[in-house]
């Protein structure tokens, strides 16, 4: 619709055109026509002349009244602006961010609060307006100005958001409109522009929640384990919390804590009853009214006990001994008649070593392997060392040879192996090969290319570090993956991915990468080639549960937006109301003008 400037010339010239146009018409007068008429009628004219004042009042009133009518009709075609700026149309941005899901003393969340607001703001406007409304979640990903009936619908789609930096599009700072509102905790969003009229739902309430959870191995005792439970009081009162760890219902503690205003503790709790597994932990509180920080999840990657199988039909391994000193390790020594002999349910081991044996099938159960000499069932082709003087190098990135150096490793006979892909190369020889290789997977493996009587590896200081490093590798969960609600990245060898409940996720691939998207916490598990990857999604950083730092004051209701009678009437209706009782009053007048 066209909009001309209050303070621009055009408007005052189009204004003082129009009057002049009115008074110009009205001071046309039309041709005297000769007629013949009975004299009774000039003697009443004659008697009517005595009324000549009441008749010049008539005629300028009713020249007044169609110079209003007249500018009506243009104020109705033109829309004039003030400002420069366009009055038919309204920016709303609509802040959704993480704290405005914090329940106000009434019960209904700030989200709910501000979306009552808009709704009322949006039905106090004239039906031809035009209305931006952006969120600061950019769920609405391309904002334009539409009709108010579209920004409703726009409105009931919103949801409340899960990400900690509100973003606006950088083409709402260009937009050109008189009419600017946020509706905002402010606890997130920052400041507030100086042209936006800033509407607060900000109402302080009292908050507890989780900012970290992590679990570790007692130092010197690796066999007891402790979680580590951050929880901050994000309000200005006083709070006494139930603090929960449960990974089933008969592994489960708790603890009662009070925490001053503002306070940040971290308890420390015994776990090492819990196995490796998905751990859950909660705060429970009557006054609390913000929930979404009060769940986190983790998950315990590190078996309390590992069951080896030892296979070698040499009784006085010195690797035998290694093994059984090591902690969390339950070593059982077999021959390898003893380990042929036993079907693959009858394994009941969570790793096997193999010593100077030929393995002539492939385990079932993640394995290691020394002086490997038949391979058959793998893949992987294999030829005889060349040379006894080797210069071996380590693969420094693999987590089975972390914090070991192999400078000082001799090696006099045994065999190399061709790469192939999915294979990860531990130890190679510039010149010969790779010595030892790590095989991924749902069922992993280790293969050295070497006995430990044809090398040095057994007097290394090094080689209680590789066991365990190799166990661990082989036996324990990879790192979990920890991430915050949202998109988050994943491998892009993971093609599967469920819930903790078994729920399928639905994934979506770009740039060499899996993704996938949640509001919600919880544990996720992802399938690959290389084996399931655990991913943790919770929400724990500080941000998140300061949702009383806001500079705005406290909830105000907007009811300065529109006159309750008028609402819903557009200005061109209103105008135009007023335009037709304009032209009756000047038909009464000019009727009486006519017929005294």
């Amino acid at each position: 619709m066209t909009s001309v400037a209050v303070s621009s010339p055009l408007f005052f010239f189009l204004i003082a055109g129009l009057i002049v146009g009115v008074i110009l018409l009205y001071l046309l007068r039309p041709p005297v026509l000769n007629r013949l008429m009975p004299s009774n009628l000039i003697w009443r004219r004659v008697l009517r002349s005595s009324r000549v004042i009441n008749e010049r009042w008539r005629w300028w009133l009713s020249l007044l009244l169609s110079m209003l009518i007249a500018i009506c009709l243009l104020l109705a075609a033109f829309r004039p602006s003030t400002g420069g700026q366009v009055d038919d149309r309204s920016l709303i941005i609509f802040d959704n961010a993480p704290s405005m899901g914090a329940l106000t003393q009434d019960g209904m969340s700030r989200f709910n609060v501000a979306k009552d607001f808009v709704a009322r703001h949006l039905d106090s406007l004239s039906k031809d307006m035009q209305v931006m409304l952006v969120d600061t979640q950019r769920q609405v990903t391309t904002p334009s100005f539409g009709s108010i009936s579209q920004a409703l619908e726009i409105l009931e789609s919103l949801s409340v958001g899960s990400s900690l930096d509100p973003l606006v599009p950088a083409q709402v700072a260009t937009v050109d409109v008189s009419r600017k509102f946020i509706y905002t905790d402010g606890v997130m969003i920052g400041g507030v522009p100086e042209d936006f009229t800033a509407i607060s739902v900000f109402e302080p309430v009292p908050n507890v929640g989780i900012t970290r959870l992590s679990f570790a191995a007692v130092p010197g005792n690796t066999q007891k384990r402790q979680a580590f439970i951050e929880i901050v009081n994000g309000g200005g009162e006083s709070q006494v919390v139930d603090v929960a760890l449960t990974q089933t219902q008969s592994r489960s503690v708790t603890r009662q804590v009070e925490l001053v205003p503002y306070e940040k503790v971290t308890q420390i709790f015994d776990v090492t009853d819990f196995e490796s597994g998905p751990v859950k932990a909660s705060l429970l509180s009557n006054t609390d009214r913000f929930n979404a920080d009060d769940v986190a999840f983790g998950y315990i990657t590190a078996k309390r006990q590992v069951r080896v199988g030892f296979i070698s039909d040499n009784l006085d391994s010195k690797m035998f001994t290694l093994l059984g000193l090591m902690p969390r390790i339950a070593v059982t020594s077999l021959t390898y008649a003893e380990y042929q002999g036993l079907e693959a349910d009858e394994l009941q081991f969570d790793a096997l070593v193999f010593d100077e044996v030929a393995v002539d099938r492939k385990p079932v159960i993640p394995s290691m392997m020394f002086g490997l000499n038949s391979a058959k069932w793998s893949d992987i082709s294999y030829a005889p060392i060349r040379s006894s003087q080797l210069s071996v190098e380590k693969n420094s990135v693999h987590p089975v040879l972390g914090n070991i150096s192999m400078t000082d490793l001799l090696i006099e006979s045994g065999v190399t192996f061709e790469m192939v892909d999915g294979v990860d190369a531990l130890l190679t020889s510039e010149g010969e090969g790779v010595l030892a290789v790590a095989i991924p997977g749902a069922v992993k493996s280790i293969l050295l290319g070497f006995d430990l009587d044809k090398s040095n590896l057994a007097f290394l200081a090094d080689f209680p570090i590789l066991l365990s490093n190799s166990i661990k590798w082989l036996v324990d969960e990879p790192p979990v993956l920890n991430a915050n609600p949202g998109t988050i990245k994943l491998p892009r060898e993971i093609t599967k991915l469920y819930r903790i409940d078994g729920t399928d996720v639905p994934l979506w691939f770009a740039d060499g990468n899996a993704y996938f998207h949640t509001h919600e916490t919880g544990l996720f598990t992802g399938f690959s080639s290389n084996g399931p990857l655990r991913v943790s999604v919770s929400q724990l950083n500080r941000r998140f549960s300061d949702i009383n730092k806001s500079n705005l004051p406290v909830i105000e209701s907007p009811n300065k937006f529109g006159d309750p009678v008028l609402n819903g009437y557009s200005l061109s209706f209103l105008v135009g109301a007023l335009t037709l009782i304009l032209l009756m009053a000047d038909w009464c007048l000019y009727h009486r003008r006519i017929t005294q």
